[in-house]
């Protein structure tokens, strides 16, 4: 006779439920809802492209008015108009920098970037500052050139409103994103 190594057959049972709650928790507790995630919006993408080509080709185009500033100031001294030199010049490297920030914002915000508004914002309020202060050297001019401060003075008050109303809309424009699909966007 063969013996199969002693002892007798066990044989294992379980009772119970598998993978109940434990008693004490409440009913629900453990359930979770369903959490849809959508696909990120393409606003951002679109306005990033925008605003990159838009930096990319006025700036470039603003370095070549940055090389002319002189003889633009010599052109109007020949004729007789008194000109702030240092202002034509620190505005045309402003407009360089502000072109080429919001190039580099343009980035930002085709990357999902939070940022990338705030810092076009920025520079938007930058170039608002210095065309303000252009409309009040271009109303003297004007008016040295009428020989009439009141002419002058109303071209002054539409370079500056025209200023505020084109920097509301770039604004407004850059902002897009933002206002449109913030919670596609990333800090």
């Amino acid at each position: 006779m063969e013996e199969d190594g002693g002892g007798d057959s066990q044989e294992t049972t379980f009772s119970g439920t598998p993978n109940a709650a434990p008693a004490e928790a409440p009913a629900g507790a453990f359930d979770q809802p369903a959490v849809m995630i959508g696909p990120k919006s393409s606003l951002p993408k679109v306005m990033g492209i925008l605003m990159m080509l838009y930096g990319a080709v006025m700036g470039l185009l603003s370095v070549l008015g940055l090389l002319v500033v002189g003889a633009t100031v010599s052109d109007y001294e020949d004729s007789g108009i008194d000109v702030n030199s240092t202002f034509m010049y620190a505005d045309a490297l402003v407009d360089v920098a502000f072109l080429f920030v919001v190039a580099y914002a343009g980035y930002q915000v085709f990357n999902y970037q939070k940022s990338g508004v705030k810092l076009a914002l920025y520079a938007i309020g930058v170039d608002l500052v210095m065309g303000l202060i252009g409309a009040l050297f271009m109303a003297d001019m004007m008016a040295e050139i009428a020989g009439d401060s009141a002419f002058g003075s109303t071209m002054g008050g539409i370079g500056a409103f025209m200023s505020v109303f084109c920097a509301a809309i770039c604004g407004l424009i850059v902002a897009l994103p933002l206002l449109a699909s913030g919670d596609s966007m990333e800090d």
